[in-house]
């Protein structure tokens, strides 16, 4: 049942994980609402629904107004029958029908040549650097992607995450798994918002190395043990789509920015300028994340 999807105004469309959390769940509570939607959590796990049109694999694009009737903490009751999926509020029962289920789709071909791929590389970090300004870990783009040594900034945060994640990017070289996991713990949590930069700079790595370095095999137990820092120590937001990530998935501007800097067969549009509309510096976070599995696997396999 999983399609193609071409993204209709007026049509329910919902993540295949989203799918799964709710098939498996009976009980949900309002986590949070912001003006794009609304934050359901499942025994821990996180599906949003929204009326923004953006795919993605925990999200319920619905197209009729989001219930103001809700608020935070309020406990919903779930079932689906016949493709409809009932939430039972005490005083704003919501149905939803099904019309288009969405999963990541296929990769393209990988035949990119380096020279293509550092252009789109430097054009996109170029473009989020702006476009970002100075949030999260914005301004780590172009020092990373110009291999710069030592980063010159006052801000502690920036200068020590920095220091973490040129490492890490060693350790990942060198295959130390041990230092791998240390390193990345201390990056869960680290920072502010419902997904802090360091767990969005973790998943973009992974959906990248899970998506386009599935060779690397020998990182699969390193990310299976940091879902359970995942777990413990940050969002449920995070950990959700951090394990979204484990699965192949994540959000449609992500996978469409993942596959523009690996295939030529994708035209290098407008994927930055999307990806920076991802939250507030989530977009600039996992692209970094990104960049680090493309130095970390593309010549060490």
């Amino acid at each position: 049942m999983v399609t193609k999807i071409e993204l209709n105004e007026n049509e329910t469309i919902i993540g295949k994980i989203a799918l799964d959390f709710l098939s498996g769940s009976k009980i949900g509570k309002i986590w949070g609402i912001t003006s794009s939607g609304i934050f359901i959590n499942l025994q821990g796990s996180i599906v949003f629904l929204t009326n923004t049109r953006h795919l993605g694999p925990v999200n319920i694009i619905s197209n009729p107004p989001l219930p103001e009737q809700w608020r935070d903490e309020d406990e919903l009751e779930i079932n689906i029958s016949d493709q409809t999926i009932n939430f039972d509020h005490i005083k704003y029962p919501v149905s939803i029908k099904i019309k288009k289920i969405w999963q990541t789709p296929t990769k393209p071909v990988s035949n990119i040549s380096d020279n293509e791929k550092q252009k789109r590389i430097l054009a996109a970090a170029r473009q989020l650097c702006v476009l970002k300004n100075e949030q999260g870990y914005a301004p780590l783009l172009l020092p990373f992607v110009t291999d710069t040594l030592s980063l010159e900034t006052g801000n502690t945060w920036l200068f020590t995450s920095w220091n973490t994640i040129r490492l890490l990017k060693i350790s990942m070289i060198q295959k130390d798994t041990e230092s791998i996991l240390s390193l990345s713990n201390f990056l869960v949590g680290s920072g502010r918002g419902l997904t802090p930069s360091g767990d969005d700079l973790l998943t973009g790595l992974t959906f990248m190395r899970r998506r386009w370095f599935p060779e690397i095999n020998w990182m699969t137990e390193v990310e299976d043990q940091l879902l359970v820092t995942f777990k413990e120590k940050t969002t449920s937001v995070s950990s959700t789509l951090f394990e979204c990530a484990l699965q192949g998935e994540a959000d449609a501007r992500i996978q469409k920015m993942s596959d523009a800097l690996m295939s030529a067969e994708i035209p290098f549009q407008q994927q930055a300028i999307e990806l920076s509309r991802w939250g507030n510096s989530s977009g600039a976070d996992v692209f970094l994340g990104m960049l680090l599995a493309i130095e970390s696997f593309q010549n060490h396999i």
